[in-house]
C-alpha cells in the first residue's frame, strides 16, 4: 500500500505531523509515502489523504469526483484538518470514504492497518480524544520531512470566529521539553538547522491554564532548542502569534536573548471594545495598544492582525479599529495584516454573513496599501493551485534497522 497525499501551499506544515501518526502507529510496518504530483499519481489500491481548510473546499470536492469517476467504490481516501473535522458529513458527501474528526490518532492508524491486511474497514468519521503531544513526534523519524514544530494544542479562549477550540479543544495541551530536544537534535542531525514553533499562543507555552505565562517554561523551552544545535530558532512568528495580553518585557527580553525573531506577530482583530466583546476575544484595545508598544521597545516589528465585517461590526466599530491601525503604523512601525471576516463552520459565527463594509474604510484601505502601511484585505479566494513536483516523491516510514 503506498501512502498518497496531496498537497497545497496551505497543508504543507500538517504533513510531516501526519505521517509521524502513521510511523509510530504501523511499526513494524514499512509504507510507501509520497506527494501526488497530479491525480494521474493515483492508482487503486493507494490511501490518498487531504488535508484542508475551508478555503480549498470546493477544489478538493472536483478533485475526489474526478477521482472516483476514475476509480470508483476502489478509491480509498481520507480527509482531515479544519474543514472536515468542522463538516465530516458534508466531506462524506463529497466522496470521502473516512474522514478524521479533529486530530489524527489511533482510529486513523487502525484504518492504515486494517488496509495493509487486506480489510477495508466500514466508512465514516474517525473519532479519537484529544492525545498527548508527546504520544507523537513532531515529524517523521526516517525521513528529511519538516516544518514548524506544533508546541502546545488547544486553547481555553472560544472567539467567536475561530475553529481552534472545536478542533483540539479548550484544555491547552504542550509537548514536553525533552521531546522538542530530542526532535531538534535528529533535525540537526539530518542538516535541518531552523525552526518555527507553532502554538494558539505562543507565550503561552508551559501555561497549565493556557491563560497565564509560565516564563519558567519558555526558557527552558528556547535553552533547549539552541543545545539542539538549531541556528535559526523563532518563537511568536507567523505561522503562530502571541496575545496581547500574553505579552510582557521578561518574556519579550527572553525571545530577543535566545531567539532569532525580528518581529513579533500580535492577534489584536479590532480596535472596538465592544467588538472585541461580542466576538470574545478576552482582551481590551487597551490591552493590544500596550502590547504593541511593550514589543516596539524591545527592537521587534509589531506585526499585526485585524479583521473587518465582524458580525454587527457598524461604522463607528470600524472607525475605532481604522484609528488603531493609523496610531500603531505611525507610533510603532507596526505592520498589519488586514482581513475579511469568512464565516467557518465549526465556530460561533458559522454561517453569519460578514458585516458590509462602508465605502469610507474600502477608500481607506486602498490609501493604506498605497502608502505601505497595511497588507489589504484580499478581495479573491486564496489560490487553490495545487502544488507541483516533477516526480512522485516517494518517501519510506519504517521504524529502521534494529527495531524491526
Amino acid at each position: 500500500m503506498r501512502v498518497v497525499m496531496r498537497s497545497t501551499r496551505f497543508d504543507r506544515c500538517s504533513w510531516p505531523a501526519v505521517l509521524a501518526v502513521l510511523e509510530q502507529g504501523l511499526v513494524p510496518r514499512r509504507v510507501q509515502a509520497g506527494f501526488a504530483s497530479s491525480l494521474d499519481d493515483v492508482r487503486i489500491g493507494d490511501l490518498v489523504l487531504y488535508s484542508f481548510a475551508s478555503s480549498m473546499a470546493e477544489t478538493v470536492r472536483s478533485e475526489i469526483e474526478a477521482l472516483r469517476t476514475r476509480l470508483g467504490d476502489a478509491l480509498l481516501s481520507i480527509a482531515g484538518g479544519p474543514h472536515p473535522s468542522a463538516d465530516p458529513d458534508g466531506v462524506l458527501a463529497m466522496g470521502f470514504r473516512w474522514v478524521c474528526v479533529g486530530e489524527a490518532g489511533p482510529s486513523f492508524v487502525a484504518v492504515a492497518r486494517s488496509l495493509l491486511d487486506g480489510t477495508v474497514p466500514a466508512p465514516g468519521a474517525l473519532h479519537d480524544p484529544p492525545q498527548e503531544l508527546d504520544r507523537y513526534p513532531a515529524w517523521p523519524t526516517h525521513t528529511e520531512l519538516f516544518a514548524p514544530v506544533e508546541i502546545s494544542r488547544g486553547c481555553p479562549h472560544a472567539c467567536a470566529y475561530c475553529q481552534t477550540p472545536s478542533l483540539f479543544g479548550r484544555r491547552m495541551r504542550h509537548r514536553s521539553v525533552e521531546a522538542l530536544e530530542s526532535t531538534l537534535r535528529r533535525g540537526v542531525e539530518a542538516g535541518h538547522r531552523y525552526t518555527r514553533f507553532v502554538s494558539p499562543n505562543a507565550f503561552a507555552y508551559g501555561s497549565s491554564d493556557g491563560r497565564t505565562p509560565d516564563i519558567a517554561a519558555v526558557r527552558r523551552l528556547l535553552e533547549a532548542a539552541r543545545r539542539s544545535g538549531m541556528s535559526g530558532v523563532f518563537l511568536g512568528t507567523f505561522p503562530s502569534e502571541v496575545r496581547p495580553e500574553s505579552v510582557s518585557d521578561e518574556l519579550l527580553c527572553l525571545v530577543r536573548d535566545l531567539c532569532d525573531n525580528r518581529s513579533i506577530a500580535v492577534g489584536l482583530q479590532s480596535g472596538s471594545d465592544r467588538v472585541l466583546r461580542a466576538i470574545r476575544r478576552g482582551h481590551t484595545a487597551g490591552q493590544g495598544r500596550e502590547a504593541i508598544a511593550r514589543i516596539a521597545s524591545r527592537g521587534f516589528e509589531p506585526r499585526v492582525d485585524f479583521i473587518f465585517g465582524l458580525p454587527g461590526e457598524t461604522d463607528g466599530d470600524r472607525a475605532a479599529t481604522r484609528e488603531m491601525v493609523e496610531r500603531l503604523a505611525s507610533e510603532y512601525g507596526a505592520r498589519v495584516h488586514l482581513h475579511r471576516f469568512v464565516a467557518l463552520p465549526g465556530t460561533l459565527f458559522a454561517g453569519q454573513p460578514p458585516a458590509p463594509l462602508d465605502s469610507v474604510t474600502e477608500k481607506w484601505i486602498a490609501d493604506q496599501v498605497g502608502l505601505g502601511r497595511v497588507a489589504g484585505v484580499k478581495r479573491r479566494a486564496p489560490s487553490t493551485r495545487i502544488v507541483r513536483s516533477s516526480n512522485w516523491r516517494e518517501m519510506r516510514l519504517a521504524p529502521g534497522p534494529g527495531r524491526d
